[in-house]
């Protein structure tokens, strides 16, 4: 955490209807003066000379188009019916069928025994989680790049839609009791819908979050003169701050109200379950409906800036490219007249600076682990303690829930505080604090697992499978959730925020979506990792984890020291 010093900032003017940005240099003299209205005046350089000290002023963000709150819901029940069966999925997988169950609800709503079908192991539960969320986080790359070329970003949000409903429908069958009599088939089924459920978050992810931040039309800062007289700066970074803050909570409002998924599974099984949830996620239908005529929305160009970037990276590619990494000058290269005009929307430049900011991502990786690659694992650590008949995979309901509580927190009060102490709490220490509060989380459940392997019936060797649950509550796992959910507050947050601040106007799509690629990254970790998620390796995968994330925190916070002043 820093004091401010300076920030770019925009000459705002009055042109029609629309505020158009006309320079980015840092000047008080080219910030517009707002007297009680939402447009500025035009204002010449010689009348605010000398008039005006920015650093004096107090930042607010600018109001946020209604339209955005509409694009939030949509997100909110594509996110609840997501989480309400992912987080299903491990136990139907993993759990073999209660004693006198049919569809997988346990008998004796007051025991600690978990609802289960196909009986399948820890293994091929967190597998299949991961294949989930491996294609949810990769196919953004060829949704952002379809939304580009041909469709726009609101028919690909339509198309990744349709796809979805069809794969919810997929699961309902695979659900059924008498298909769950047929392992291999319930199996196979579970599969295709997982991977098109996964194909159709590629679609929604990437091109909802821009779509939502095209709806904050000004591109600039200008000072406004409050009822009060008090003049304030309404800050562009403040106000997509508080945008992807408002989409987050949306999100995990989302994710909370999936906790109904976890109690329908444990009293009437898996098929009402994955009905309901695609109940849900059919509310997207009339949402979009409504929303068509009241979005600000681009045509698509036809050709994509993945096309460009293709062509700068062969270029970057070419002979010689070696020994211009060992001197340095990797991206010293002279595009030809031909490659130059193949990529009319960046230059070498843009790419460069572009790819050295989303580095950041990489670290990513690591966190992702301690926030959802192993979630599998730490939802099986809670049906080996005493549950009390609440559903095992409820208390995972416990990180959305802290996200709701928190992300207020962070923007009515923490932040608001900040700004007006003139104290900029910056996004490399955000991160930071996010990975150490995240990798907390995951040394709790460490010290959990440690716990019931030494207190089960069945130790080291069989605790997960014991027909007696460790003594211990379940109730701790919330803390593990929690306080994973409060590092993404801090991390994740600002990460999709920096995703589109420190691109190019033209690379927006693609770095929102090269962020998404992390996540991906993660499920294949969580993938290796589910080879030996088994007794009595769990203890060490928690423990591996959660060092991982003080490490990759330390080193973070190490090479982007200096990342805020980059961003000025």
């Amino acid at each position: 955490m820093v004091f401010e010093e300076e920030s770019s900032k925009a000459l705002l003017v009055n042109s029609g209807d629309l505020i158009s940005p006309v320079s980015t240099h840092l000047d008080s003299n080219n910030i517009k003066h707002i007297h009680g209205s939402k447009q500025p005046e035009i204002i010449t350089f010689q009348e605010l000379e000398g008039s005006v000290d920015e650093n004096s002023l107090r930042k607010v963000p600018g109001s946020i188009p209604p339209t955005a709150y509409l694009i939030c819901l949509v997100e909110l029940a594509e996110r609840a019916s997501y989480y309400g069966l992912s987080g299903c999925i491990a136990n139907f997988i993993q759990r073999p069928l209660p004693a006198g169950s049919t569809t997988g609800a346990v008998p004796n709503p007051n025991s600690d025994e978990s609802a289960g079908a196909l009986g399948l192991g820890l293994g091929m539960a967190t597998f299949l989680t991961q294949m989930l969320s491996f294609s949810a986080f990769l196919t953004p790359l060829y949704g952002g790049y379809v939304a580009d070329t041909k469709y726009g970003k609101f028919k690909s949000v339509w198309i990744g839609v349709v796809i979805g409903f069809f794969a919810h429908m997929l699961l309902v069958v695979a659900a059924l009791p008498f298909v769950i009599q047929t392992v291999w088939l319930s199996l196979l089924i579970t599969a295709v819908s997982l991977i098109g459920i996964g194909f159709s978050s590629g679609f929604i992810k990437p091109n909802l979050f821009p779509l939502l931040v095209d709806q904050y039309t000004v591109e600039g800062n200008y000072i406004r003169e409050l009822p009060s007289g008090e003049s304030v700066l309404v800050d562009r970074d403040a106000t997509l701050e508080r945008m992807s803050l408002i989409y987050y909570f949306f999100i995990n409002f989302g994710c909370f109200v999936a906790i109904s998924s976890s109690l329908i599974e444990r009293a009437f099984g898996f098929w009402l379950t994955y009905a309901s949830t695609a109940l849900v996620y059919c509310m997207l239908f009339p949402m979009l409906i409504y929303l068509r005529p009241r979005l600000q929305l681009g045509e698509p160009t036809g050709s994509s800036i993945f096309d460009e970037i293709f062509v700068l990276v062969k270029a970057l590619f070419q002979a010689g490219w070696i020994s211009r990494i060992k001197g340095g000058r990797f991206w010293d290269i002279d595009l030809s007249p031909s490659a130059k005009n193949l990529t009319p929307s960046i230059s070498m430049e843009d790419f460069r600076s572009t790819m050295k900011s989303c580095v950041i991502f990489l670290y990513f990786i690591v966190f992702n682990l301690n926030d959802g690659s192993i979630a599998s694992i730490q939802i099986n650590q809670a049906g080996s303690m005493q549950t009390s008949g609440i559903p095992n995979d409820l208390f995972q309901s416990f990180n959305p829930l802290a996200i709701l509580i928190v992300i207020p927190f962070q923007d009515y009060l923490i932040y608001p505080l900040l700004r007006k102490h003139r104290i900029v709490f910056q996004p490399v220490h955000r991160i930071t604090l996010g990975f150490c509060i995240s990798a907390t989380g995951t040394l709790i459940g460490t010290y959990l697992q440690y716990r019931i392997y030494t207190i089960s019936k069945c130790g080291w060797e069989g605790a997960s499978n014991c027909d007696e649950v460790a003594p211990i509550s379940a109730w701790w796992c919330a803390c593990m959730f929690g306080l994973q959910a409060v590092g993404e507050c801090f991390a994740t947050v600002t990460a999709y925020e920096l995703a589109y601040t420190m691109s190019s106007p033209a690379m927006k799509s693609f770095v929102v979506a090269l962020f998404l690629c992390s996540n991906a990254i993660s499920s294949v970790l969580g993938e290796i990792i589910s080879f030996w998620a088994h007794d009595p390796n769990l203890f060490a995968i928690f423990l591996w984890c959660a060092l991982l994330g003080f490490g990759f925190a330390a080193l973070f916070l190490l090479q982007f020291r200096n990342l805020h002043k980059q961003i000025n």
